[in-house]
């Protein structure tokens, strides 16, 4: 199987509502997607990088090695083309992933083959409100759409942050589990003083609270807090996770597969983090359909907690032929479902594009 065809696009489709993190906040989804032809069959893989605190890659660095990758890779066979992306996925993991999930799919890899019955993989619910109003109308929607997990965005300011869980708490009364992230938000003695804080009552864990390469502190941290923590900026390959544990930094990690490459990565990180006692949560609100897609499938076959592949949800227009169906706060994986592009929605909303034969 010889690569025929490699289309690449650059997409910037706008989001619903803006969309705020601790270091960030987010208008629009500055994507790089390939397709990738052989044989009549095709792949498709999508990294969305340049989000500050996320990834260490800029959106233009994505987009400028997949002009330099895609004249390169066409008329390979298929594991040529893998060998030679792969190449850089340690320095390059969201640049690489587009190329290596694109061919995994045109190989008909399990991971990314749709499921042999329909099935449906949970995602969190995340709660946007300030208010106490508004908080108690978000939950009851959450809870009543089937929800098992509500996510609590935090690291802004921390009696803020302290009064939104409370009340949250409050209004959900133990009827899900609660997740919160603080994307980096906080200093160590803002981490402490939130921990100590907030009552640790149905909070299922805290996530990345501190920037990503402050180990020792997150490590303190974890001694102390009477809330799990876990990783999820911190967290770019096996090693880091490694580092995790050897340290005792948090009890649950988070990946995402733009960072680790391929779906076969992924799993593989999943299987060796569980072996070693961590908790797995997988998924990338800031990603779009495809990764979305491509993540669910994998949590589908690992099995893993409730998911965070909900970046599709905050994008104001599809770009797939046949969008993602949703069912009760869950991803729907359907036996007959095929990632295609709608290749006018593609056009609109593409800054640049290539198509290589």
């Amino acid at each position: 199987m010889n690569i025929e065809r490699v289309e690449l696009y650059r997409l910037k489709i706008p989001l619903k509502q803006p969309y705020k993190i601790a270091t960030a906040v987010m208008n629009a989804f500055d994507s790089t997607v390939v397709v990738i032809r052989s044989e009549g069959r095709e792949g498709l893989g999508e990294a969305m990088a340049d989000i500050p605190g996320y990834f260490w890659e800029t959106a233009d660095e994505v987009w400028k090695f997949a002009r330099h990758e895609g004249p390169r890779i066409l008329g390979l066979s298929a594991s040529e083309a893998r060998s030679s992306i792969a190449a850089h996925v340690a320095d390059l993991p969201c640049a690489a992933t587009p190329f290596l999930t694109a061919l995994e799919m045109l190989a008909g890899h399990p991971l990314l083959t749709p499921p042999p019955e329909s099935c449906t993989v949970p995602m969190v619910g995340i709660l946007q409100a300030n208010d106490a109003e508004g908080i108690s109308e978000e939950v009851e929607d959450f809870i009543a759409r089937g929800l098992d997990t509500i996510k609590i965005k935090v690291g802004f300011d921390v009696e803020g942050d302290v009064e939104r869980v409370t009340i949250a708490q409050d209004k959900i009364r133990g009827r899900t589990r609660i997740r919160i992230d603080a994307n980096q938000g906080y200093t160590f003695p803002q981490a402490k003083e939130f921990v100590r804080n907030v009552p640790p009552g149905g909070i299922e864990f805290l996530e990345q609270p501190l920037k990503e390469g402050e180990w020792k502190a997150m490590a303190e941290l974890a001694r102390i807090s009477p809330i799990p923590l876990g990783l999820d900026e911190s967290i770019y390959g096996l090693a880091a996770v490694e580092k995790a544990k050897k340290l005792g930094c948090a009890r649950f990690v988070k990946f995402k597969l733009m960072k680790m490459g391929s779906a076969g990565a992924l799993a593989e990180a999943i299987e060796a983090s569980r072996k070693m006692g961590l908790e797995v949560i997988l998924g990338n609100g800031a990603a779009g359909e495809i990764s979305c897609c491509q993540e669910a499938l994998v949590a589908a076959r690992m099995k893993t907690r409730t998911g965070e592949m909900n970046g599709f949800l905050k994008i104001g227009d599809s770009i797939l032929a046949e969008e993602i169906r949703t069912e009760g706060g869950k991803i729907l994986l359907r036996p007959d479902h095929r990632l295609r592009l709608d290749r006018r929605k593609v056009e609109k909303y593409a800054l640049d594009l290539c198509v290589l034969t």
